[in-house]
C-alpha cells in the first residue's frame, strides 16, 4: 500500500510540471481601423482623485493608490510581424528582455529613432491604412502584488497619456484597446485580478490609424508618455463633477452650476450623502437614492456676492470641497470667470483683454515627450517673468498639471485638440474635413478633452484642432462643444471666418492683413494663433505688429511660435553634449532639419536674446516723458493694480549712473494714467554729454513666481544727446615719416608703424608702441555679408544675396591714392570693385598723429537692379590675445534694427567669447545697434571705436566663415521650407583669430515666418543707394 502511493504522487508531481501551452493573443486589428479607436474604456471624467480621508491631499500618500511608473520589463521589435505573440500569459519568460523607465519615450531610450518632420508623415503606406512591415512595436510587462485589503473595492488601471495605438492585459485576458495619446485611458480591471501576483502587460504600435490624426509638428516619438497607476474605489462612487461657474451680468456676483456624478455599481439602490462646499462662501448637503447599476447627477447651484473673480492678472481660487458619505473626498481650486464677444471682442470679465501668448509644446532634452514638474514650474515661472499672460496647448492637451499650475500662477489657456491631420489638410483633395466616417474619431479626441479640462479656470478658449482641414466634421465639433459650454469661446484656424469658430485666429498674418481686419465691419475679433516664428535668431520686428494690435478694437494679440526649442539632447563621439536636430536622430530617414528649433528658450530653457524683446513688447506699463521732469505712467493691466510694485529711475551720464532714486511707491488702477513731476531731476544738462533718463517698474513684493526687486518693464528717454565727436585722442607728436620700398608704404614716428601694400591698398602691419594690431594673417576690410539666419535660409538669401556673399568672400583692392603728409596725419585710399562690376567702395584711411587710424567708408552702386545688401561695414581681423570688449549702445544682449525695443542703451562689457549665442545651427549673431562706441582689450593694448554717427558693431572669437552657412552640408528637407544643414552651435570652435565688425548698418531679422517671408522693407539695405560713414580706431596701451 506504502509503494502504491508514492507511485502516485510522483505521477501528480510528473504531470504538473507540464507547463501548458501558452495561449496567444487575439489578431490585433483595431489599429488598422479608423472607426475603431477605443474598446472597453472608462467614460471621460474630470481630473481627480477620491482620497478615503479629508486629511490627504496627494494620491501618492493614499492608501487607494497604487503607482505603476518605474522599471517595466520591455521587448521591441522594428517588424510588427515579430512581435511577441504569447507575451500576455503569466508564465511568458521573459528573463531576457530588457528594462525600460515609464513613463518614457522608447526611441529616448535607446530603441529605434526619433524623427522629425513638419508636413509629412514619419511612414509610408496607402491611407487610410498603418505601415505594416517598419511600424515598431513596444511589448511591456509588469508583475506587481495586491493586497486583500486593496482588492476590497473597483480597480481602475489609469494611462494618462500612451501613444499611438495600446492593448492592453491583465493576468493573460485581453482588458481593452486605445488611442488618443494625450487624453487619459481607463479600464476597470476588478474582474481580473487576484490576490498576491498580478501581470498587467500591454502592446504599443508605434503608428496606426490614429496616427493620420496626429501628424504634429515635432518630434515623432511613442510609448507611456505620462504617469500610469492603479486606483481603488468603492461600489457606489463619485464617477465626475462639473463645477461650471460664471458671473452674472454685473461681472461682481459668481454663480456656481455644480454637478456630481454618482455611480452606483451595486444590484441595489442605496441612499448617500453628497456634501459640497465652497470655503468661506457655501455648505450644502443633499442625501440621495441611487438606482441599483445607474448614475445620478446632484445638482448645486449657488450666487456668490461679490465674488473674486479669476485673471491671469490676479487668478483667484476657491477651495472646492466634495464628500460622498464619510469615505471619498475630493479637494479642487475652482475659479470665476466670464467669456463672452460684444462689439468684435473677446471679453474676460466685461474687460476687452489682450493676448501676450506664446505656443508651448511638450519636450525635454533628455526625456522627450516626458515632462517632469519642475519643468513645468519652470516654464511658467519664465512666462510670467517675461510679461508672457497666455498660452495655447500645442497641439494637444497638455498635462493636467500644467493646466493646475495655469489656474494657480495665471495663465489664459487655449486648450486644443489632439487633432492634426497636417499632410492630408495641405490639399483640398486629400483633407478628411468632410470624410464623415472620421468624425467619431474627431469627436472622441474632442469629448476627451473637454471632459477632462472643463473645470480649469485658466481654459478661456476650446480650439478643435491643429492644421486638419475644413469641413462638416468641425462643424460639428464646434456646434457640441459649443452646446456643451456656453462660458467659453471655440476657435479653430482653417475655419478662417466661417460659422465653426467665433474668432478670426490666423497664423502668420502679415500686417497689412492684420490692418484689413481692424479696419473691417467683421463681427469676429482676430486673435493670432501663431505669429512671430521665433526660429533662431529671430522675432524682428514684433514691436510694429504690437503698434497695429493696439491700433484697432477688433485685434487682440495673438501666440508667438513658440515657447521652446525641441532638440534633444546627444553626445558626441568625445562625449560632447550637443543639441540635436535633422539627420543626426537617423541619417537616412527624411528630415525638415532644425525647423523644430523655434523658441524663445532653448531645450534647457535658457532664454534665447529674443525673449528679452518678447518682454519688452508685453510689459503691462507705458511710461512717456512729457518734458520739464514729467513722466506719464499708464497701468495697461485690465484687472490689477501696482501697488505691489515700486517705480525706480536714473539719469545716465553717458551710459553710467549719474542720479538714481528707488522705492517710489505708485498704485495706478488698471487702464489708468498718472503722471508725477522728478523732483530731483536736473533740467539744464550740458550739451557735451549724453543724458538719458530711465524708468523701472519692480515687484516690491515677491510671489511664487516673481521675485522681489524683479524687473517688471522699464523704459528710456534721451533728454540730451552728446555732441558726436570724433576727435583725436591724446597728445600730439612729431610729424610722421614715410618712406616708399619695391612692394610697400612704409609709415612710423616714435610710437606709430604702418605698413601699407603699394599695389592693392590693404594695411600689412599696423603696430603701437610696439604691440601688434594688424599684422600677419590679420586685415581690416569692407563686408556686405552675413552668416545667414535661419528667416535668411528660409527666404533664399543665400541665392538671392549670393552676389554679396562673392563680393565679401573675393574682394579686389586697390591703392587709389597713395599715402601723403597732409595737416600732420598720414592719407591714403583704396578701392575695392566689387565682382562682375556691380559697385565699388572707396575707403580712405587717415593715421592720426596720436596714432589712431579713421576709416571712411563709401559705397557707390554702379548696376541696377541688384539685391538687397545683408551688411554695409568693415571688419578688423584681430589676435585671440584680445580677450574683453566694452560698449556704449544697446546691450546688454544682441540687437537688430528690428529687433531692439527690448535692449536698454548703457554701458556693458565682457568676455569676447561669450559675445556670441550658440543657436542650435550657427548663423548671425551678437550685433549690437546704436553703438556710441566700442572697445576690446588685451592684456598688453586696448582698441577703441568711435564714430560720428552711431554703429552697428560685434566681436567674435572666431572668423565669419566658422558660423557661415555651407550649402553643399545637409540637402533638401521633407517639407522644402528649409535647407537642411548638419552643423551645431556645439561645434562651433574659437579661432586663433577675432573678427571685430564695424559696421555702418545690417539687415533685420525679420521673423514674420521662417520660409518665405522677408524682412519688412523699413529694415532692409536696398543697394541701389550710396552709403558712407566713418569711425576711428584709438589704440592705447595698458
Amino acid at each position: 500500500m506504502k509503494k502504491i502511493t508514492t507511485i502516485l504522487l510522483l505521477s501528480i508531481v510528473s504531470f504538473s510540471c507540464k507547463q501548458k501551452p501558452l495561449t496567444e493573443v487575439a489578431e490585433q486589428k483595431n489599429h488598422f481601423n479608423h472607426q475603431i479607436f477605443e474598446e472597453n474604456k472608462l467614460p471621460p471624467r474630470a481630473t481627480f482623485f477620491a482620497f478615503e480621508n479629508p486629511d490627504i491631499s496627494e494620491k501618492e500618500n493614499s492608501q487607494r493608490f497604487f503607482n505603476l511608473n518605474g522599471s517595466w520589463n520591455f521587448h521591441w521589435v522594428k517588424d510588427p510581424k515579430k512581435r511577441p505573440t504569447t507575451f500576455q500569459n503569466m508564465v511568458y519568460d521573459d528573463s531576457d528582455w530588457k528594462t525600460i523607465p515609464v513613463p518614457a519615450n522608447w526611441e529616448v531610450e535607446g530603441y529605434d529613432h526619433p524623427i522629425y518632420l513638419d508636413e509629412r508623415y514619419p511612414f509610408t503606406t496607402k491611407w487610410p491604412d498603418a505601415p505594416t512591415d517598419y511600424n515598431p512595436v513596444g511589448t511591456y510587462r509588469k508583475e506587481i502584488n495586491l493586497t486583500k485589503d486593496f482588492l476590497s473595492q473597483d480597480i481602475v488601471l489609469h494611462f494618462a497619456g500612451a501613444k499611438s495605438a495600446m492593448y492592453v492585459y491583465i493576468n493573460g485576458e485581453y482588458v481593452g484597446y486605445s488611442q488618443g495619446s494625450k487624453t487619459p485611458a481607463e479600464f476597470n480591471i476588478t474582474e481580473h485580478l487576484k490576490k498576491g501576483k498580478n501581470l498587467i502587460a500591454l502592446q504599443m504600435f508605434r503608428w496606426s490609424d490614429a496616427s493620420y490624426l496626429e501628424s504634429q509638428d515635432m518630434l515623432r516619438m511613442s510609448g507611456i508618455e505620462r504617469d500610469v497607476y492603479l486606483y481603488s474605489r468603492p461600489k457606489v462612487f463619485i464617477s465626475d463633477y462639473h463645477a461650471k461657474t460664471t458671473l452674472d451680468d454685473s461681472y461682481k456676483n459668481g454663480i456656481f452650476n455644480g454637478t456630481i456624478s454618482i455611480t452606483n455599481n451595486t444590484n441595489k439602490e442605496v441612499s448617500k450623502e453628497v456634501f459640497v462646499s465652497l470655503k468661506d462662501e457655501f455648505k450644502e448637503t443633499k442625501t440621495v437614492t441611487v438606482p441599483a447599476n445607474s448614475t445620478l447627477e446632484v445638482n448645486v447651484i449657488k450666487t456668490i456676492k461679490n465674488v473674486k473673480s479669476w485673471s491671469a492678472e490676479i487668478p483667484n481660487l476657491y477651495a472646492l470641497s466634495i464628500s460622498l458619505d464619510n469615505n471619498q473626498f475630493i479637494k479642487k481650486p475652482i475659479g470665476f470667470k466670464r467669456v463672452e464677444i460684444k462689439n468684435s471682442q473677446v471679453l474676460i470679465n466685461g474687460k476687452a483683454i489682450y493676448i501676450r501668448g506664446v505656443d508651448r509644446h511638450e519636450t525635454d532634452p533628455f526625456t522627450g515627450h516626458v515632462v517632469s514638474k519642475e519643468s513645468m514650474l519652470k516654464d511658467i515661472t519664465l512666462m510670467k517673468q517675461n510679461n508672457i499672460n497666455a498660452v495655447r496647448s500645442a497641439h494637444y492637451p497638455n498635462d493636467p498639471y500644467w493646466l493646475d499650475l495655469c489656474d494657480k500662477y495665471g495663465l489664459y489657456v487655449v486648450d486644443e485638440a489632439n487633432i492634426e491631420s497636417h499632410p492630408l489638410a495641405i490639399s483640398e483633395e486629400t483633407q478628411i474635413g468632410n470624410e464623415m466616417s472620421w468624425l467619431p474619431a474627431h469627436m472622441m479626441r474632442t469629448k476627451r478633452m473637454y471632459y477632462r479640462d472643463r473645470n480649469h479656470a485658466s481654459i478661456y478658449s476650446w480650439s478643435l484642432g491643429n492644421e486638419a482641414g475644413e469641413g462638416e466634421i468641425f462643424r460639428t465639433t464646434y456646434k457640441w462643444l459649443k452646446e456643451q459650454d456656453d462660458n467659453r469661446i471655440v476657435q479653430y484656424e482653417p475655419a478662417g471666418k466661417e460659422d465653426y469658430t467665433d474668432l478670426y485666429c490666423p497664423m502668420y498674418p502679415k500686417p497689412a492683413y492684420l490692418i484689413k481686419h481692424g479696419k473691417s465691419k467683421s463681427d469676429k475679433p482676430s486673435i493670432m494663433i501663431e505669429y512671430a516664428h521665433a526660429m533662431g535668431n529671430s522675432v524682428g520686428n514684433l514691436q510694429d505688429y504690437w503698434d497695429i494690435i493696439e491700433k484697432y478694437d477688433n485685434l487682440q494679440g495673438g501666440f508667438i511660435w513658440d515657447w521652446v526649442d525641441q532638440s534633444l539632447e546627444y553626445k558626441d563621439k568625445n562625449g560632447k553634449p550637443y543639441l540635436a536636430y535633422g539627420h543626426d536622430y537617423h541619417p537616412d530617414l527624411p528630415t525638415d532639419g532644425n525647423f523644430l528649433n523655434n523658441g524663445l528658450v532653448d531645450p534647457y530653457r535658457n532664454a534665447h536674446p529674443h525673449l528679452s524683446e518678447v518682454k519688452k513688447v508685453y510689459e503691462p506699463i507705458q511710461f512717456k516723458y512729457l518734458g520739464n521732469g514729467i513722466v506719464e505712467a499708464t497701468n495697461k493691466n485690465f484687472f490689477a493694480d501696482f501697488s505691489d510694485k515700486t517705480l525706480e529711475w536714473r539719469l545716465l551720464k553717458n551710459g553710467k549712473d549719474s542720479i538714481t532714486a528707488t522705492g517710489i511707491r505708485i498704485n495706478i488702477k488698471p487702464q489708468e494714467k498718472k503722471s508725477w513731476k522728478i523732483e530731483k531731476l536736473p533740467l539744464n544738462l550740458d550739451s557735451e554729454n549724453e543724458y538719458i533718463l530711465e524708468y523701472r517698474l519692480v515687484q516690491e513684493t515677491a510671489t511664487q513666481t516673481i521675485p522681489k526687486g524683479h524687473e517688471i518693464a522699464w523704459d528710456q528717454f534721451i533728454l540730451q544727446k552728446g555732441r558726436k565727436t570724433d576727435q583725436p585722442i591724446g597728445q600730439v607728436g612729431v610729424d610722421y615719416k614715410i618712406h616708399s620700398q619695391s612692394s610697400i608704404h612704409e609709415i612710423w614716428d616714435e610710437k606709430t608703424i604702418l605698413h601699407v601694400d603699394k599695389s592693392t591698398g590693404v594695411i600689412l602691419n599696423w603696430g603701437y608702441r610696439h604691440q601688434t594690431i594688424i599684422g600677419s594673417n590679420l586685415t581690416i576690410k569692407p563686408n556686405f555679408w552675413r552668416p545667414p539666419t535661419d528667416n535668411d535660409l528660409g527666404n533664399g538669401m543665400p541665392k538671392w544675396a549670393k552676389t554679396w556673399q562673392n563680393a565679401s568672400y573675393n574682394l579686389v583692392p586697390t591703392l587709389v591714392k597713395k599715402p601723403i603728409l597732409k595737416n600732420k596725419n598720414v592719407e591714403f585710399s583704396v578701392a575695392y570693385v566689387l565682382p562682375e562690376d556691380i559697385a565699388k567702395v572707396i575707403v580712405k584711411y587717415k593715421l592720426l598723429q596720436n596714432g589712431a587710424l579713421n576709416v571712411n567708408y563709401t559705397y557707390i552702386p554702379i548696376r541696377k537692379n541688384l539685391p538687397n545688401i545683408p551688411r554695409i561695414g568693415m571688419f578688423i581681423q584681430l589676435d585671440k590675445g584680445f580677450t574683453k570688449t566694452s560698449w556704449y549702445g544697446k546691450g546688454p544682449n544682441e540687437s537688430y534694427s528690428d529687433r531692439k525695443t527690448g535692449q536698454k542703451i548703457g554701458v556693458y562689457s565682457g568676455k569676447i567669447k561669450e559675445q556670441f549665442h550658440s543657436y542650435s545651427r550657427p548663423q548671425e549673431t551678437g550685433n549690437k545697434t546704436d553703438v556710441r562706441w566700442m572697445e576690446v582689450s588685451s592684456n598688453k593694448i586696448n582698441l577703441k571705436v568711435t564714430a560720428p554717427q552711431l554703429l552697428s558693431t560685434s566681436v567674435w572669437p572666431f572668423e565669419m566663415k566658422e558660423i557661415d552657412f555651407n550649402s553643399e552640408e545637409g540637402g533638401k528637407s521633407a517639407s522644402g521650407l528649409v535647407p537642411v544643414t548638419k552643423k551645431h552651435g556645439a561645434d562651433i570652435k574659437l579661432g586663433e583669430t577675432i573678427q571685430w565688425n564695424i559696421d555702418f548698418l545690417q539687415m533685420g531679422v525679420g521673423g514674420d515666418t521662417s520660409w518665405g517671408r522677408l524682412v519688412h522693407p523699413e529694415y532692409t539695405i536696398p543697394a541701389n543707394k550710396k552709403y558712407n560713414y566713418s569711425f576711428t580706431i584709438h589704440p592705447k596701451t595698458n
